[in-house]
């Protein structure tokens, strides 16, 4: 999927996107350099299973995102006179008085999801089309094109694939030499 995803990234912004270059960086890294072992540990470092149970992993940087929230969400719970101290001390606790309110929750029979409401996707549908059939924002206007029908079908065609191809081998040859950069300063140290 990284490797598809590259040329989109630098169709919708540029040849500067950080994320087409983090892709090439990842890739290089995990398919050439490290070892298949090493790679391995890589990938599975990138998830979290909290649960134990098959199929229940999760990406770490979303975990990370949740536990911020509950910090937050505790430290917003002390009030406005709170301390430095009475701060460090409330987000040491924030993941530990989430997991006991949900359990608590779980022991009354109280799920957290139900009290949001979920909206119908088919009633979402219904509208969009009503509104295109009420637009018709691909047809020709008064013997003009209108805007949409301008459009490009896909943003790949903005890629330029000689420059795409000097793009992924400058910032692989790039990775590489800070891959070599650490490992020499690991071994002096």
């Amino acid at each position: 999927m990284m490797k598809k995803f590259i040329p989109v990234f630098i169709g919708l912004s540029s040849y500067k996107s950080k994320y087409a270059i983090e892709c090439v960086n990842f890739l290089t890294k995990t398919e050439f350099v490290l070892s298949e072992s090493e790679s391995v540990r890589v990938k599975l470092g990138l998830l979290v299973n909290k649960k134990g149970k098959a199929d229940k992993n999760k990406p770490a940087d979303m975990q990370q995102e949740n536990n911020i929230k509950n910090v937050k969400h505790v430290i917003r719970g002390l009030g406005s006179g709170k301390s430095e101290k009475a701060m460090l001390r409330a987000s040491k606790a924030a993941p530990v008085v989430s997991g006991i309110l949900n359990g608590l929750n779980k022991s009354i029979g109280k799920n957290e999801k139900d009290s949001h409401a979920k909206k119908s996707m088919a009633s979402d549908i219904n509208v969009l089309t009503e509104k295109m059939r009420l637009l018709k924002p691909l047809a020709i206007h008064h013997g003009r094109k209108c805007a949409m029908a301008k459009m490009s079908a896909s943003v790949l065609c903005k890629v330029d694939k000689t420059k795409l191809q000097e793009f992924i081998v400058r910032h692989s040859v790039r990775a590489i030499k800070m891959m070599e950069a650490v490992e020499d300063e690991d071994s002096l140290n």
